[in-house]
């Protein structure tokens, strides 16, 4: 029985007689190599298809003054993402308005990977709504772990363990979102250091190579003065 796996982009969903539904995939690169032959062995054959998006929606509160997200964020030193709510209230108060008659709703998208290694490093938080350490599912479900296993633990059915997942990583998103914009900023602030380090420690500036060389002169001279004196 021949089985591939690959990444594609669902292109359209042509409606055809008979009832039937033609379905188009494009595939970009490489994403095919190597497995053209056994896609090709299954032209006209019956196949099992599960389609899952790589990309999370989530939707945000933008102030409408400042087109900025109402909710805003602060990542400490260990990762760990909290709400600043404090801010948020004075935000509310300055303007003398509630928060929700002045904002709109905007769709925002992530990378699932993006959203997942949040989930793996352990950082994201209990739910309301959702089975208590629900997080550890996802990680389990990220690790092999078949769904159907988890939803008999849970005493429910797979396609609902499923959908509590997507619907997880959407509630998430936004501190995903700020969690991976801090860990970017921090490789890029580690990568400007490495830059700078070498030139600090192996590159000596032009003045002081000159200073260096005038003392070694100097020492050279006296050394000679004495030599000539004890002649």
């Amino acid at each position: 029985m021949a089985y591939i796996e690959f990444k594609a982009t669902v292109k359209k969903v042509n409606l055809k007689p008979k009832n039937v539904k033609e379905i188009v995939l494009e595939v970009n690169g490489n994403g095919l190599n190597g497995k053209l032959d056994k896609l090709s062995e299954m032209i006209d054959q019956n196949v099992e298809i599960s389609l899952e998006s790589l990309l999370v929606l989530f939707n945000v509160e933008v102030d409408l003054s400042t087109n900025q997200p109402i909710k805003r964020y602060k990542v400490d030193e260990k990762g760990v993402v909290s709400e600043l709510k404090e801010e948020n209230k004075q935000i509310e108060a300055d303007l003398g308005l509630p928060i929700i008659d002045r904002t709109k709703e905007e769709e925002k998208e992530i990378e699932r990977e993006h959203v997942d290694q949040f989930i793996l490093e352990g950082l994201a938080p209990e739910q309301e709504g959702f089975p208590k350490n629900f997080a550890n599912y996802v990680k389990r479900r990220l690790e092999g772990e078949s769904y159907s296993k988890m939803a008999t633990e849970l005493e429910i059915s797979s396609g609902q363990i499923i959908d509590m997942m997507d619907e997880y990583r959407s509630k998430i998103a936004p501190l995903a979102q700020a969690w991976w914009d801090w860990k970017e900023n921090s490789l890029e602030d580690d990568k400007e250091g490495d830059d700078v380090k070498p030139a600090a420690e192996g590159n000596e500036a032009p003045g002081q190579m000159e200073e260096e060389q005038a003392e070694a002169e100097q020492g050279a001279q006296e050394e000679n003065d004495e030599q000539d004196g004890a002649a």
